[in-house]
């Protein structure tokens, strides 16, 4: 099976938000009126519980409610539906230090939502420990979904006015919104809709504005509503009114290209005929109409300078691309083949491109055609000789984010670059987009998917072009206490299971700065000082230790230098005594190499004594005091 067909079968299967992001929600959130009730919980304790109707901004307010705790230790994470069941249950060792979780089960149906219930005390069990918070959105008809404990900290979110979220997001665009009496009826009654209407409505009011800068903002909010909800049945009039396929492609052409050339139009309306067959029932090219003829029969027109297609009603383009979409599911997929074709032509910008295949992405995604994105994934970024053009692995990258990035189809998409990620044959600039798209969009919100679908790919490199997974894995684990932490118990779990491969030693190597270690980053103790981390780095030093006689000397000597420029020292040289204690060649190997390694330039002889020392006390030969400190402080000889 080749790499494209693996796309098909893999979607066909199916299966930490960025810093930025949570900034800017937080401009544009509005405060619903019993927020305050929700935030009162956390005094009570560190679990929430927030249900609301559909539209409500549960998420949002989860979001919120979390991001109000951040200091400069903790980290945000989602608990997700991974692949296995193993992946997707809630244990204890899903929280790390000072972590703050969402967890949303809005979508899940009715035995997930019986397994989550189950494991909860589990998770919850061990928040007060790490210091972290919860807060689990529920679907509105599962108020009572937690056991009695928690119905107290079960919260009701109510939805926030639509004037205020409509005023708070036209700000952030720089536009004012009159007061709530000045308004129209008709958008006032649209402002009672889901807060998503709301935030599309704002975007196409600063689109509006963007396009007609000379109007008032009663203007804009006028063409912005028309374009919800009075264009679409404009659009199906005019498509009922021009029945013949050549009328019809060239309007789905004209709304896909639109303010491209009208020769880009020409030839991706006829791109669409040759590709449904139908341009052997026409005439013959030179007894037809002339295709601006045939535009301006169509409501179509040039701008003012001739160059660029656009029509007269403000975000009509938009409307005709929801009626073909939305009315034709079975050319969903000629549809999908269509964005080839159109964009290869030369008639295109590369600015025109771009605007074309994001608009294929947003209607075939709202249609929920996965399955023809991801195809055109695989295709765009394995071209090779065939038409290759840098453009295309651009635009695979900005379909892979986009699909990350929907709210509706996220997880299929995480899934498929998990799938990718263990393909032994993946193409290198596949293998590049999948470390961009896990370092840059699916860590910031889900690093323990990150992690995992990074390791995988890791693994398989052979010879990679940069940036390779390993590269991303080692910078994410060194740049992040909360992901040094994730990436650490990686490794440990594939250790315990047997699942290890003989790479992932050197990985481990690879991803764990010693200093990085030792360092707390602000917090109460070092990491290895914590005794979860503690103990996984013990397992995964003795599997190396018994694995790979000639990376773990070597390794050592490096964490006997980090040992001897710190003064918590004692937490490295632990850790080393313990994975070599359960035998004692390999206690008796650890303390030659120490000697050995104090005798030569940098090396430093009290480092090696005091590793001696530990080693005695770790066999019960002296009465030196075998415990680990809890601080970077007490660890100190």
């Amino acid at each position: 099976m080749n790499f494209l067909q693996e796309v098909t079968a893999q979607v066909s299967r199916g299966g930490a938000i960025p810093h930025d992001d949570l900034e800017r929600l937080e401009r544009l959130f509005v405060w619903p009126p019993c927020f305050a009730d929700a935030k009162a919980q956390w005094d009570k304790v560190r679990t929430v519980l927030l249900h609301g109707p559909t539209g409500s901004g549960r998420r949002s307010a989860a979001k919120m409610l979390l991001h109000g705790l951040a200091d400069g230790t903790s980290s945000f994470a989602e608990l997700v539906e991974e692949a296995s069941s193993v992946e997707g249950k809630l244990t204890s060792d899903k929280v790390a230090y000072g972590q703050r979780l969402l967890l949303d089960l809005t979508q899940s149906d009715a035995d997930t939502l019986n397994a989550r219930r189950r494991e909860l005390p589990t998770l919850r069990a061990a928040l007060g420990g790490q210091g972290a918070y919860l807060v689990v959105v529920l679907p509105y008809d599962r108020k009572g979904w937690a056991e009695e404990e928690l119905a107290s900290q079960t919260v009701e979110i109510t939805r926030p006015p639509g004037h205020a979220v409509l005023r708070r997001h036209l700000e952030e665009a720089g536009i004012a919104l009159p007061e709530e009496e000045e308004l129209d009826p008709e958008l006032l009654q649209h402002l009672d809709g889901p807060l998503r209407d709301i935030a599309k409505l704002a975007s196409l009011v600063a689109r509006a504005r963007d396009d007609r800068p000379d109007w008032e903002v009663s203007e804009w909010l006028h063409a912005a509503l028309a374009a919800v909800t009075e264009r679409r049945e404009e659009a199906a009039e005019q498509v009922a009114r021009n029945s013949r396929a050549r009328q019809r492609a060239v309007l789905f052409a004209a709304a896909m290209c639109y303010e491209a050339s009208a020769d880009a139009v020409f030839f991706a309306a006829q791109h669409l005929m040759e590709l449904l067959g139908l341009t052997d029932r026409e005439k013959p090219r030179l007894e037809q109409r002339g295709h601006l003829s045939q535009l301006e029969d169509l409501g179509v027109r040039t701008d003012q300078h001739g160059q660029r297609v656009v029509f007269d009603s403000f975000a009509y383009d938009r409307a005709l691309r929801y009626h073909f979409w939305e009315n034709y599911p079975d050319l969903r997929t000629s549809f999908c083949e269509w964005i080839d074709g159109a964009i290869s032509s030369v008639s295109f910008t590369h600015h025109d491109r771009q605007r074309t295949v994001q608009r294929f992405l947003e209607n075939a995604l709202r249609a929920g055609w996965v399955l023809g994105v991801a195809k055109r994934i695989a295709q765009w970024s394995n071209l090779d000789e065939q038409l290759y053009s840098g453009y295309w692995m651009q635009f695979a990258d900005q379909a892979l984010v986009t699909g990350l990035r929907d709210v509706d189809h996220a997880a299929s998409f995480r899934q498929l670059v998990y799938h990718w990620a263990r393909y032994e044959d993946l193409p290198q600039q596949v293998g590049q987009l999948i470390v961009h798209v896990c370092a840059d969009v699916i860590a910031p919100d889900f690093p323990e998917q990150a992690i995992v679908r990074l390791h995988q790919r890791a693994r398989r490199e052979v010879d990679p072009a940069e940036p390779t997974a390993r590269q991303a894995l080692r910078g994410m684990a060194l740049a992040d206490r909360g992901m040094l932490r994730r990436v650490i118990h990686r490794f440990a779990a594939e250790f315990r299971e047997s699942r290890w491969w003989k790479v992932d030693l050197d990985l481990f190597v690879e991803m764990l700065d010693p200093g990085c270690l030792l360092d707390d980053g602000g917090a109460t103790k070092p990491l290895a000082a914590e005794s979860v981390v503690r103990s996984e780095l013990v397992l995964s030093w003795r599997t190396m230790m018994d694995n790979r006689p000639d990376l773990t000397w070597s390794t050592v000597r490096w964490w006997l230098e980090a040992a001897g420029r710190s003064p918590s020292r004692d937490l490295l040289l632990w850790i080393l005594v313990e994975a070599a204690g359960h035998e004692i060649e390999a206690l008796g190997k650890l303390h030659v190499t120490a000697r050995d390694w104090s005798q030569v330039s940098g090396g430093d002889p009290g480092v090696a004594a005091r590793l001696t020392q530990l080693i005695d006390s770790y066999q019960g030969i002296d009465d030196v005091d075998y415990t680990v400190a809890s601080s970077a402080e007490e660890a100190s000889p």
